[in-house]
């Protein structure tokens, strides 16, 4: 596979809410940088990671319009967009839909690095008012 097939397997692994799909296309040493900037670091880790991120948001859905490739580095451009359980429910006030950029690094077929850039602000919006409205 070419390092954009590598990619668009991930997204689609993620689209299919597949953490197995996921693992098997990450590298060990697999990173995934957050659009905050925070790094967490582990094939093992972030397979709990994904499944933990996938019960949370489980309407999860990235939507790739355009992707660059040079070397062993992929950039994709689209939108993320899904829906924060509150209360084992899906409610419309808690759906969201942002623009985003990801990086990807690739190693020998693997996913070495999945590195988010967005403005996650409405997620954290959400966040807090299930948070004040559920102390």
């Amino acid at each position: 596979m070419t390092p954009a097939e590598t990619a668009m397997s991930f997204v689609d692994a993620i689209n299919a809410k597949d953490v197995e799909k996921l693992a098997s296309l990450m590298a060990d040493n697999y990173k995934f940088i957050d659009g905050d900037g925070s790094e967490h670091v582990g094939k093992a880790r972030m397979k709990v990671g994904w499944r933990e991120h996938f019960e949370l948001i489980p309407d999860l859905t990235l939507s790739i319009s355009e992707h660059f490739e040079k070397n062993d580095t992929v950039v994709l451009l689209g939108w993320s967009s899904g829906t924060i359980m509150e209360n084992g429910e899906l409610k419309p006030e808690n759906a969201w839909r942002v623009p985003c950029a990801w990086r990807v690094k690739v190693e020998s077929q693997k996913v070495a690095v999945w590195q988010l850039y967005a403005n996650q602000h409405i997620l954290h919006e959400i966040y807090d008012r299930i948070r004040s409205s559920h102390p």
